[in-house]
């Protein structure tokens, strides 16, 4: 729970970063808003992949039917927003290299890794793609990230360290004693 709320801050503060001008925080409340539905149906993506391959569907199939139903669903979204893909070669070349590179081959080894650890796991360490557009944005755009931008990469970053290290280890009767304890309830 506390990994859990280190990283609901830091995500507040690496989103609230850069609010400040006229109607930015609008935006960025917004924009938060919408960022917690993708999450929301990341989540979803992830848990139905997962469950799939449990009941010893391929991953590749797995993977494959999942994006498949979401292609589905975009479509409407392609319809009244894609025209602009199409004017111009230079789009549809981006269009193409954002479906084959950062999609395809990403969640392919998403997929294999989605496989072999649990969908909690895999979902959470995701949690490093904002840090990783942020620092790209700050080493390749040229933007500027405020302390409050920096804090929240680190509490990110300290998220997934608490979340994903090993617990320590107690001794078997210490163990034992705290399982019998928490199934008595």
């Amino acid at each position: 729970a506390s990994g859990a709320l280190i990283g609901l801050i830091g995500m507040a503060l690496l989103c609230l970063a850069k609010s400040g001008g006229h109607g930015e925080a609008d935006h960025a409340i917004v924009g938060m808003l919408l960022g917690l539905l993708a999450g929301f149906t990341y989540a979803l993506y992830s848990w139905s992949a997962r469950r799939l391959m449990q009941q010893k569907i391929a991953p590749r199939a797995a993977m494959g039917a999942t994006f498949g139903a979401g292609g589905i669903l975009l479509m409407p979204v392609l319809l009244f927003t894609g025209a602009p893909l199409l004017t111009a070669w230079n789009n549809a070349a981006v269009g193409i290299y954002m479906a084959l590179v950062p999609m395809f081959i990403g969640y392919l080894c998403y997929g294999y890794g989605l496989a072999r650890i649990p969908a909690s796991l895999a979902t959470t360490i995701t949690l490093l793609e904002p840090v990783v557009a942020a620092l790209l944005a700050v080493l390749l755009v040229g933007e500027r990230l405020s302390l409050s931008g920096w804090t929240g990469v680190a509490l990110i970053v300290g998220c997934l360290m608490v979340i994903t290290l090993p617990a320590k280890r107690l001794p078997f009767g210490k163990r034992a004693a705290l399982t019998n304890r928490a199934s008595a309830k």
